[in-house]
């Protein structure tokens, strides 16, 4: 759950898009994405990293990055960018929270292992 959790902080900021839809969805980018260059691909993106309907690039996908790989390279490095800042406080909200929520249900996962698993799966097998 915690690496779903930062899978997802990746692929929201750098894709604009679920872990589901980069690896799912169709590519799309445009023939208007092929007419910048890498700079001004960079700028854009970093200036605006929620936009790129008009280039195909909302979300970026991995079709996309199959397709087009500068262009896709450059759009990520402007949203990478312009997310920073985001990224790593979303990386460090998620670090703190499971923390607290693995000490608290320390006890009744415990109490979960020794009673229900153990007896039903045997020694060799643990919940996390």
């Amino acid at each position: 759950m915690e690496s779903y959790a930062y899978l997802s902080i990746l692929t929201e900021n750098l894709f604009s898009a679920t872990p589901t839809e980069f690896i799912l969805a169709p590519g799309n980018l445009t023939d208007a994405s092929s007419k910048l260059t890498p700079a001004q691909t960079q700028s854009f993106f970093q200036s605006n990293p929620n936009l790129g309907a008009a280039y195909g690039a909302n979300p970026l996908s991995l079709r996309d990055i199959m397709q087009d790989p500068g262009f896709a390279a450059n759009a990520i490095l402007g949203r990478g960018q312009a997310n920073l800042v985001n990224m790593a406080m979303q990386a460090a909200t998620v670090s703190v929270g499971m923390r607290l929520f693995k000490r608290l249900l320390r006890r009744p996962l415990a109490n979960i292992q020794r009673n229900l698993v153990k007896p039903a799966f045997g020694a060799g097998v643990r919940l996390a």
